[in-house]
């Protein structure tokens, strides 16, 4: 069962589509449907990430943020507990409970049949808010087999505008009624319930970190789209998607399969489409603002930091356009589904069975030591590599940090803060270097190689070389203070 958000013009027309009309199995059947969202006047059931909704005579105590539980994106909310009167709740309720947001509509309901499974889909059409403050929303809700739901939705979004929300219908309704934004279902790096034994399986954790940043990634998308947020949701998404990449190669001896080869490709390609922003956004905020800071008055600098702020504008611009694509929504659900209905489960071959069953503290230490294997292939001293050592150096350490962010709540303690920080610390370095390679296209792209931007070119180029040589012994430093440090999962 997935949960789809469906553009609320695109309701009146989406029971008539020609990709439903194929797979109908009987009537549609409607009836009006109310929801009531209660909580205190300060959200003291918000706080705890529940929402409690009624729904004619009927009570149920729901998740309303996923915090550190097992909750995919495009699942409808889990329900912590239901009954037919309040006071039979088990849980206890703060006091002073009242009706924070409402949904009016109506539910349409329609069996289909496709290669002969049953499948249901429900309509939610109407308003949500308050008396005051209301907004049209509707929601789909697709049940049956795992594939044929992603392939229905994937298959409808050729004629309306479908997608995995961002959140559910209680934080959208909490939020029009408050006039404010949902809050991101999660931020920043995926955070695993911590301390062994979790109870967590192979599986488990990977469904765990998937859903994370695929989260992440769809949260950032409507604040990238609409620009009002300046480089950092362009930022957060582009580092997720990396996490998300990193995390498919760490559990491929566990759980490779076509649906996780075809994740891959699928996130390679947005991680094409974000990197131009990304790469401007350091070229411009960054590396000339910092050439500029030293020589203030020099016309040339000034030109070509006008002509890359152009470039970098263009770059967001096809972002946006894209980010409201129906490709990107497919790409959405795609990786939604990747997370919920666990493609990569059935039929795994004896070595993918053998890790999925293994202890995840046991598959975390394999896992770990083997990225730090590659990373310690470096050699020494890492100050004299080259720079394509060197860039391949960042690489296997941002894999290294990446691996150990997730795996790091397994294991509490000062050791692994300090193993992060230092990575971290090492990470940082090698990317200021990468900063000259990375410049070059740029100036390239900008024409400024040659001709009358020549000049400030060479300015740039001369200061990331001056930086450079600086960052070569930092780098050692960094390196040789993270080299000694002792696994913290042994």
């Amino acid at each position: 069962m997935l949960e789809f958000v469906l553009a609320p013009d695109d309701a009146d027309r989406l029971l008539r589509l020609k990709p439903l009309l194929e797979l109908r199995a009987g009537r549609i059947r409607r009836r009006a449907n109310g929801l009531v969202w209660h909580d205190t006047a300060d959200g003291a059931l918000a706080l705890d990430g529940l929402t409690l909704v009624q729904s004619g005579g009927a009570w149920q105590l729901e998740l309303l943020a996923p915090g550190a539980g097992l909750w995919s994106p495009g699942v409808p909310p889990p329900v912590i507990e239901q009954a037919v009167s309040l006071d039979q709740i088990n849980r206890p309720l703060p006091a002073g409970l009242i009706q924070v947001a409402r949904f009016n509509g109506v539910q349409s309901v329609l069996p289909l049949r496709r290669d002969g499974a049953a499948m249901t889909l429900t309509l939610l059409h109407g308003t949500v808010g308050t008396a005051r403050r209301r907004r049209p929303a509707s929601r789909v809700t697709l049940t049956g087999e795992a594939t044929a739901v992603i392939d229905l939705a994937l298959a409808l979004t050729e004629h309306v505008d479908l997608a995995i929300p961002i959140a559910s219908l209680a934080a959208e309704a909490r939020a029009v009624a408050t006039a404010t934004a949902a809050a991101p279902r999660r931020r920043g790096p995926p955070q695993l319930p911590g301390g062994l034994p979790t109870g967590l399986s192979v599986p488990d954790a990977f469904s765990y970190v998937v859903g994370h940043l695929v989260d992440v990634i769809l949260g950032n998308a409507p604040l990238a789209a609409a620009a009002r947020d300046g480089p950092d949701p362009v930022h957060e998404m582009r580092v997720a998607v990396r996490r998300l990449r990193s995390t498919l190669a760490l559990f491929r001896p566990a759980i490779g399969c076509p649906a996780v080869d075809a994740a891959s490709i699928l996130l390679k390609s947005l991680a094409e489409r974000l990197a131009p922003c990304r790469e401007w956004d350091v070229f411009v905020t960054e590396t000339v603002a910092a050439v500029a800071t030293a020589l203030p008055d020099d016309p040339a600098l000034r030109r070509l930091s006008i002509a890359a702020e152009r470039r970098r504008r263009q770059a967001y611009t096809a972002l946006r356009d894209w980010l409201r694509s129906t490709a990107f929504r497919r790409s959405g659900i795609s990786l939604a589904g990747l997370a919920g209905d666990r493609a990569w489960l059935p039929q795994p071959q004896p070595s993918q069975m053998e890790a999925q069953i293994r202890g995840l503290d046991d598959f975390a230490r394999h896992a770990l030591a083997r990225r730090l294997r590659k990373l310690n292939v470096a050699g020494a001293p890492v100050e004299q590599l080259d720079p394509s050592a060197l860039h391949a150096l960042r690489l296997r350490a941002k894999r290294m940090r990446y691996a150990a962010e997730v795996f790091a709540p397994l294991y509490p303690g000062r050791a692994t803060r300090r193993f992060l920080r230092r990575l971290a610390t090492l990470q940082d370095r090698l990317g200021h270097l990468n900063d000259g390679t990375a410049a070059n296209p740029l100036l390239a792209d900008l024409g400024a190689t040659t001709g009358a931007r020549a000049h400030a070119a060479g300015l740039v180029l001369g200061f990331l070389a001056a930086r450079a040589d600086i960052a070569r012994g930092r780098i050692g430093q960094a390196w040789k203070r993270f080299h000694h440090l002792p696994p913290f999962w042994r």
